[in-house]
């Protein structure tokens, strides 16, 4: 497991060492402004969250929405400062940082492949970029996130204690996290298009 967190973390490194990726932060899609408040209110989603079972608990994510409006390396970024922002204020220990952090960016993976696969096989239309893309996506994200941060504990409680006490709670929460992500992006590409990055106008709403 720990090898397999250093190994996670050296990868989430090696996508901010690229200098392209420092040099399109000068020229960033949305004001600086967005981009602290979005790195709050994930601060505020993952800290506000429900323990089932110690130490696990469940909380949303809004991860989907920070990929889709950021791109993939900014969004990692904005993960791991939510990360350490937990670890300095909410007496997280480092371990369960680093875990987490590791989940976010095996999640963010994750949906960046379904945004690539939906761009590639799926009309390019704004009802399958909301709904596939933002809504189905974020349920997904949920559901794997929940379940790659209970990995460590497999070997602490039963498969039934599992089941019983947390597990029974990742489909329960993944239609508010969905609906959540949905209702965001439906905003964002609506009101101020230009703030996202994964989304064009002309390839989306221009029927030529």
């Amino acid at each position: 497991m720990l090898l397999l967190t250093a190994l996670t973390l050296l990868a989430g490194v090696l996508l901010w060492l690229d200098k392209a990726f420092w040099a399109e932060l000068k020229q960033t899609n949305a004001p600086w402004s967005v981009y602290g408040a979005s790195c709050c209110v994930l601060a505020l989603l993952w800290q506000t969250d429900a323990e089932v079972l110690a130490p696990l608990s469940v909380h949303f994510l809004g991860l989907t929405t920070v990929l889709l409006l950021f791109g993939l390396r900014l969004a990692s970024l904005l993960a791991a400062l939510v990360c350490a922002l937990g670890y300095w204020q909410s007496g997280w220990n480092l371990e369960h940082s680093l875990w987490l952090l590791c989940c976010a960016f095996w999640t963010l993976w994750l949906n960046s492949l379904v945004v690539w696969l939906v761009y590639l096989y799926l009309p390019r239309h704004l009802f399958v970029y909301v709904f596939v893309a933002a809504f189905l996506n974020s349920a997904l994200a949920l559901c794997v996130f929940l379940l790659l941060k209970a990995l460590p504990f497999w070997q602490n409680y039963s498969s039934l204690q599992l089941t019983e006490s947390y597990l029974i709670f990742i489909p329960l929460a993944a239609l508010p996290e969905a609906l959540l992500n949905g209702m965001a992006m439906t905003l964002l590409v609506v009101y101020k298009p230009q703030w996202v990055k994964t989304f064009s106008q002309r390839q989306y709403l221009d029927p030529n």
